[in-house]
């Protein structure tokens, strides 16, 4: 008995023996990267990834954020990333890397190398953002806006809810982002970043509309709010219209659409989209709260309806479908590879039939 214990007790000295060299390190032994750019190299083929490393401080307040940037060429993003290893002193850590700017050249040539690798890393957060810089993606990584409270802060804020909600931006995740580059009927949509040259700052206005491969076009500031407001009814946008020669400008408080594909005669096919917007008017000439509401709103219904038209055509011919309206006919119809043949058909001579009801409920403070 006391050899059979004996036996035991070594073999569990052995074991722990073996486990004491595990890849386990402390936080201090740790490089936490924030942000990632991803671009085209300089000359030659692969990619160019540039890394912004936390540098913990103990304070907190705006202008004290402070980090390393590391930028490396390789063949592979997988290969740059173990490369940047020898750049530094610790261990990298992806776990806390809440975006990965594209560049907008390698946007433009293709990015499923880039998914591809964020998808199968096993330390990268399916709810990471994923946005496209210009000029380039190092440029936006490397923007230390003075007000950042701590490394990435300021991009955070951007697309998260804790800081500023813009209709001129969106956000796109990088499990969506991957949904949409493999579901059939419904395309990525990415935001747009750039920088200007004198100032340390980030600027979103816009948002690139991509297909199964690489970034198709760019929607206007304009037409980037439409979005918003028809994809993810977004209530703290605007409705601009211009009636009898004076811009007026409504803040929607409510933003309600709906959309139905009808088959007509003759096998066309009909998108109706229905668009309810209710606001309170922020900018307009004096003595509106006399004038006929029954006449305002229907002059924002209409310039409304016609610039929704406008845009669903100009991305009807670009060939992509960001709000999903093959999808949603997949959805509806029966199940089997011909259904998707049959809207491939479709979408190219599809109808749009737009219809949007403006509700003005007061007209502000001043009369």
């Amino acid at each position: 008995m006391r050899l059979k214990g004996a036996a035991v007790v070594l073999s569990l000295l052995l074991m722990s023996t073996a486990l004491s060299g595990c890849g386990f390190k402390d936080i201090d032994k740790r490089f936490f990267v924030v942000a990632m750019g991803i671009d085209l190299p300089d000359e030659g083929k692969g990619f160019k990834v540039t890394l912004r490393l936390a540098v913990p401080s103990p304070k907190t307040e705006p202008g004290s954020a402070m980090s390393q940037i590391e930028t490396i060429q390789s063949q592979t993003i997988a290969e740059a990333v173990r490369l940047a290893k020898s750049h530094v002193d610790k261990e990298l850590d992806f776990g806390h890397c809440k975006i990965f700017v594209l560049g907008e050249k390698l946007i433009k040539q293709g990015y499923n190398d880039v998914l591809e690798w964020v998808t199968r890393r096993r330390d990268v957060q399916s709810v990471s953002y994923f946005a496209i810089g210009r000029p380039d993606a190092a440029t936006i990584v490397k923007v230390q806006p003075p007000t950042e409270r701590y490394p990435g802060n300021a991009l955070f804020l951007a697309f998260g809810t804790d800081g500023t909600e813009s209709s001129y931006s969106m956000t796109a995740y990088a499990f969506d982002f991957g949904r949409r580059a493999e579901e059939q009927g419904l395309d990525p949509v990415l935001p747009l970043i750039r920088k200007e040259k004198a100032m340390e700052n980030y600027y979103i206005t816009r948002i690139a509309l991509l297909d199964k491969s690489k970034m198709v076009m760019l929607l206007t500031p304009q037409e980037t709010q439409l979005y918003n407001q028809i994809a993810n009814h977004f209530g703290k946008s605007t409705v601009r219209s211009k009636v009898d020669n004076n811009n007026m400008v409504i803040a929607a408080n409510s933003v309600r659409s709906h959309y139905d594909i009808v088959s007509g005669e003759n096998g066309t096919h009909t998108l109706r989209l229905k668009l309810r917007v209710s606001g309170i008017i922020e900018e307009a000439p004096p003595g509106v709260y006399d004038q006929d509401w029954g006449k305002l709103e229907a002059g924002f219904s209409e310039q409304t309806a016609a610039e929704i038209k406008t845009m669903l055509e100009k991305i009807q011919k670009a060939g992509v479908d960001p709000f999903g309206f093959g999808l949603r006919y997949r959805a509806t119809h029966a199940g089997s590879p011909k259904t998707w043949e049959a809207w491939q058909q479709i979408y190219p001579e599809l109808q749009f039939d737009i219809r949007v009801k403006i509700h003005i409920e007061g007209t502000g403070l001043v009369r």
